[in-house]
């Protein structure tokens, strides 16, 4: 393989592996579920074929869930690359709700998390006429 070859390579890899997909559910966030903080999450290709069966959120957060992240690491993109993303594994995080939180959707302006969330805080509305 040529040096440029190897050089689109390595970039493919350093790029591809930085994309994460985080679902809110809207409840406060408390702790990961135990066992389901960066857990290995098989799939095969390409990720359009799970692996294993649907996570059931009811059992792993009986408080609910508030926080579901799938991403990549240089292990899963290197699992994938070797494979040549016949297996395609990722890691998902699952973040239970603060136990006794409503089931209503929080205030204006609540950021789940300050670390992922790009959220602006919003002043309230103006009040009508």
């Amino acid at each position: 393989m040529s040096a440029k070859g190897r050089a689109l390579t390595v970039l493919a890899l350093l790029t591809s592996s930085c994309a994460a997909t985080t679902v809110r559910s809207g409840l406060p966030p408390g702790n990961a579920a135990p066992g389901y903080d960066e857990r290995w999450h098989p799939a095969f290709l390409f990720g359009t074929i799970p692996g294993t069966e649907p996570y059931d959120l009811g059992r792993i957060c009986p408080s609910g869930w508030a926080q579901v992240t799938v991403n990549r690491d240089p292990f899963t993109l290197l699992s994938g690359l070797i494979t040549l993303f016949i297996y395609s594994p990722s890691r998902v995080t699952i973040v239970c709700s603060v136990r006794g939180s409503s089931g209503l959707a929080p205030v204006q302006g609540y950021a789940p998390t300050t670390e992922t969330s790009t959220a602006p805080h919003m002043p309230p509305p103006p009040e009508g006429d």
